[in-house]
């Protein structure tokens, strides 16, 4: 999408992402049941920061705790790119845990994993384990049984987001 800065006369990319509702743990997974009402966000969209890689179904979220201090401080936003490819190996991922019911619980964690390599060339993880920077937390090993999603890469953190306001419509009956 374009549109013309009236002050400058010139045309720009407007590129925006997602706003999701929930927080993010920097701790242990934590889901909507999980927080504070007032610690949720309200949902809608926001412009990406400039210098920040820009990129379909890009989003941001909430950060909440101290487990990726000093990169990733509390209430800070985080922004993710969606598209999860190649190796999440000592990546920042987000991962929501779909163990409970409800699901919807989250943590965002340095990834690391080991693998057993068979001699027809396949592998299975040994054991994955999501990683804090800061050395005061415990890492989160992932239960063999369990069911994970990475949800997106990491991409940065800024203290705030210009959120665009939805143009509102009003119905008028025909005559």
């Amino acid at each position: 999408m374009r549109f013309r800065d009236q002050r400058l006369g010139a045309v720009r990319l407007h590129r925006e992402m997602e706003v999701k509702g929930f927080r993010i743990a920097c701790g242990e997974f934590i889901g909507v049941s999980d927080v504070d009402g007032e610690e949720l966000e309200k949902p809608g969209t926001a412009l990406v920061p400039q210098g920040i890689p820009w990129t379909e179904g890009m989003f941001a979220a909430r950060g909440r705790g101290t487990s990726m201090e000093p990169k990733i401080s509390d209430g800070t936003w985080c922004l993710f790119h969606p598209a999860v490819v190649g190796t999440r190996q000592d990546r920042i991922v987000l991962v929501e845990d779909q163990n409970k019911i409800g699901g919807h619980r989250y943590t965002l964690k340095k990834y690391h994993s080991r693998k057993i390599d068979s001699l027809d060339g396949t592998w299975v993880h040994e054991e994955i384990v999501l990683l804090p920077l800061n050395p005061g937390h415990s890492p989160i090993r992932l239960e063999s049984e369990g069911t994970y999603r990475i949800c997106g890469w990491f991409v940065g953190t800024v203290s705030r987001i210009q959120r665009i306001e939805q143009p509102r419509y009003q119905y008028f009956a025909e005559e």
